[in-house]
């Protein structure tokens, strides 16, 4: 039985004061083209912005064979959460109609089917018509979707509990994980999950508890590796061990973050949704600088 146990502790602050002498610096200059560019860990990626024409965006799902990237945003005229979705080539976007308050967003990469979660159960995109439909679950309030593996998760909203969905019909509860606020499916059927006691990876046999994680607002399954990304940077989640190692900083909080293709990046920050493309050549000139002591 998953069991969440809070425990008073004490805090102790210790100061520390450093004197750092700099006597030599370098700084890298990468020359590329005119766009702005981005820095993961030892990869450089070009910055480009999608759009910035919805408000809030997030809940980002990519499907490639389309290349549509679905999301949702706030809309002003149903006062509500909506969705659409923007082509990444033609960078067209279209809002999507048929249900008033989506709260999660997923793709089947099997099928190219898109789904959307509501307080009142699944819709499917319809694309000829497009529409959201809804196809079932009136009683699970759907916080969020994910679809791996040929199988869908859930989380209900009224419990944050998480269900796998048999036949698109029934709902059933996966372990006893209780105040389950972010999660997803890796390639191997783990599931990765976040609660108010820490982060999590359930194997089906085992829960074991991340002891280098205390939080993970986004996971990014990436093949074989599961990402984690909290307020220090990516981390790569190592299920059975429960461990994690931060594998690069980022220079923005992303409200939503998942892989496209080719090693692009889609994410959302504010008001914008962004690209990141690998570049694959550029000149890096090294400059160094001597700096009298710091004292």
């Amino acid at each position: 039985m998953f069991r969440c146990d809070k425990r008073a502790s004490k805090m102790y602050i210790a100061l520390t004061i450093l004197i750092i002498t700099l006597s030599e610096a370098k700084m890298n200059v990468y020359v590329t083209d005119d766009s702005p560019i981005e820095r993961i860990g030892n990869r450089l990626y070009k910055k480009e912005l999608l759009t910035d024409e919805f408000a809030d965006p997030k809940e980002l799902a990519y499907d490639s064979a389309s290349r549509n990237l679905y999301f949702m945003y706030m809309d002003d005229d149903i006062q509500n959460s909506g969705r659409a979705f923007i082509n990444v080539v033609t960078k067209n976007a279209v809002k999507i109609k048929g249900i008033e308050r989506n709260k999660a967003t997923a793709v089947d990469s099997e099928t190219g089917d898109v789904y959307f979660g509501s307080d009142d159960g699944l819709y499917k995109y319809n694309a000829l018509d497009n529409i959201a439909v809804n196809i079932g679950l009136y009683n699970v309030n759907i916080y969020k979707l994910v679809i791996r593996n040929n199988e869908i998760y859930v989380i209900d909203a009224n419990n944050h509990m998480i269900y796998k969905i048999n036949d698109m019909l029934k709902a059933v509860k996966v372990g006893d994980m209780k105040t389950v606020m972010e999660f997803d499916v890796d390639n191997q059927k783990n599931l990765h999950f976040v609660t108010m006691c820490g982060v999590f990876c359930y194997t089906g046999d085992d829960i074991v508890k991340n002891t280098d994680l205390k939080v993970v607002y986004h996971f990014i399954i990436d093949g074989d590796k599961v990402l984690g990304v909290t307020d220090d940077g990516m981390y790569e989640i190592d299920c059975a061990n429960g461990t994690a190692s931060n594998i690069a900083k980022l220079d923005f909080f992303p409200r939503s973050i998942i892989f496209g293709d080719y090693g692009d990046i889609f994410y959302s920050i504010d008001n914008y949704i962004y690209r990141l493309r690998p570049i694959n050549s550029y000149l890096v000139y090294n400059i160094y600088m001597k700096n009298k002591p710091f004292r």
